[in-house]
């Protein structure tokens, strides 16, 4: 592992359970028994080092989700699992960091899904959406660029909008009340039937 890789591993580490506000270079530095300055020479600053660390955990969240696709027989049952997988995850997050990271959703959302290239690279949902029409469960007509696209943005404004914080939605209600009525909306009978059956009989929270 070379020092850039070793840094963004303990910087990782470090956001998730104190937070991005709390955690200094120097802290980072001392923790890595290296100086600031050599941190200095690979990431231009904070801000740069906190988005690498962030596309670095997208990246490997991804290919996490991409493996459940994968092998799962068909979509529906890979958002279940998805879903499942999510909710523990957050679960290892320090509050902290949950509310810090939101300040870096727009950033994130301009420069990792800005093209098509990049969603297909950055963005499990895009393979989630292929796979679903292929195996006519979602709409063929649907633009996936578009469609992933808006997912993406809608995460980002339930982590950013004043108004919806203000209603303090849980994340069964926002899973209940606006993803999974949203899958819904761009399913075929097959894929609505599906729902129907495996979210009734399974537990998602």
């Amino acid at each position: 592992m070379d020092t850039r890789e070793r840094i963004i591993e303990k910087a990782s580490a470090l956001f998730l359970s104190m937070g991005i506000r709390n955690v200094t270079m120097d802290f980072i530095a001392s923790e890595l028994g290296i100086s600031k300055r050599t941190i200095y020479e690979l990431f231009k600053d904070k801000d740069d080092l906190v988005i690498q660390v962030l596309r670095e955990m997208i990246v490997r969240n991804n290919e996490e989700m991409i493996g459940i696709i994968s092998k799962t027989e068909h979509v529906i049952e890979a958002i279940f699992l998805i879903l499942k997988m999510e909710t523990e995850r957050r679960k290892s997050f320090a509050r902290v960091f949950t509310e810090d990271v939101k300040k870096y959703f727009p950033l994130i959302n301009a420069t990792m899904y800005a093209d098509e290239k990049n969603l297909k690279e950055f963005s499990a949902s895009y393979t989630l959406l292929e796979k679903g029409i292929r195996e006519s469960i979602f709409r063929k007509d649907i633009r996936i660029d578009l469609v992933d696209t808006f997912l993406h943005e809608l995460i980002g404004l339930m982590h950013s909008s004043e108004r919806l914080k203000a209603l303090e939605p849980t994340e069964p209600d926002a899973l209940n009340c606006i993803f999974l009525p949203y899958f819904r909306g761009i399913c075929t009978r097959k894929g609505v039937d599906l729902m129907d059956k495996y979210f009734s009989t399974n537990e998602t929270t």
